[in-house]
């Protein structure tokens, strides 16, 4: 038995688990929802099979409503069907894998060969009851580039939305922070799913000048990711990018995600979006991403691409 949660949740190594938890006994031959997949579901109040006699491969079987919509479950096998719960609600909390399965087969055709088993069980459900608990996350970002590459109006476009053509040269440091509302859809076998989560990202924008290189460094410390900004209307910009991923490295200590983005395209431009997305690609990022902190062009979508980077990287999905 693989326990989960301090005990909260059990479920059988004999058993074959598909990615949306519709377990497969085939010693019994019964399938149901396991009890991680009941603690998804948000006050079940109704529910409907909707198979009869055989059922094919990933078929959808039955749906169930809850407060937040409705719910279809898949089947994990074709055969026939010998018995159909008809109510398995009641019993799907307590006696999950007795009482409380769905289907009960005379007989099974064949075994979807993406179903989770064996030591992969663990790790999987672990993941899943991490999701399942907790889904708000803090995020340190630290913005990085020259000086007047826009970083400040970035963060402010960002967090307060507005843009101020007069913005002061950052000294040392400045902080701002804004909470978002992500979803994450996997496509992995393991970890197939859609993922929602609040992430709430707490961006330090560091000076830019040569002469804050020594302060700088503190500020890089626990990091999980980093926007590396210049100015594609100021080549020398993307020229330093290089000093800027080194200090990175150096600071931080260990790889964290980092985009790559240009700013002030409402500008004429004079570095070129395939340079820099050579650049990205070589250095290994996670992408570019061309904004605009003026217009707000390509703003929300730098902060939700770097979000969705960290969480993937700190739950270990990519």
């Amino acid at each position: 038995m693989v326990v989960i949660a301090d005990g909260r949740f059990e479920l059988p190594e004999r058993y074959l688990y598909s990615s949306q938890h519709v377990f497969l006994d085939t010693k019994k031959k019964i399938a149901g929802l396991d009890q991680i997949g009941y603690a998804y579901l948000s006050n079940p109040t109704e529910f409907k099979v909707l198979v009869e006699e055989k059922v094919q491969m990933n078929e959808p079987i039955a749906v169930i409503t809850t407060d937040r919509g409705i719910t279809t479950l898949y089947s994990p096998c074709a055969g026939k069907i010998k018995t159909i719960n008809q109510d398995p609600l009641k019993n799907m909390e307590l006696d999950t894998y007795t009482k409380g399965f769905i289907l009960e087969f005379e007989s099974i055709s064949e075994i979807d060969p993406t179903l989770i088993t064996g030591d992969k069980i663990e790790p999987w459900a672990n993941h899943e009851v991490k999701t399942l608990l907790k889904n708000e996350y803090s995020f340190k970002v630290i913005e990085i580039g020259d000086s007047a590459a826009g970083k400040t109006a970035i963060k402010v476009r960002f967090t307060d939305d507005y843009f101020k053509q007069d913005l002061k040269t950052t000294l040392g440091v400045d902080f701002g922070s804004k909470e978002l509302k992500c979803e994450y859809i996997a496509d992995d076998t393991l970890f197939a799913g859609v993922y929602h989560f609040n992430a709430k990202l707490n961006v330090w924008d560091a000076a830019g000048q040569a002469h804050f290189e020594k302060i700088r460094g503190m500020y890089y410390r626990d990091a999980k990711g980093a926007l590396l900004c210049f100015d594609v209307n100021n080549p020398v910009s993307f020229k330093n990018l290089d000093t800027w991923v080194d200090e990175l490295d150096e600071n931080v200590g260990r790889k964290v995600p980092v985009l790559l983005v240009g700013n002030k395209i409402d500008l004429e431009r004079r570095v070129k979006a395939k340079d820099a997305e050579d650049y990205a690609e070589k250095r290994g990022f996670i992408g570019y991403v061309e904004c605009s902190a003026k217009t707000g062009i390509g703003i929300q979508e730098a902060f939700m691409k770097l979000a969705l980077a960290i969480y993937k990287y700190e739950e270990g999905l990519s």
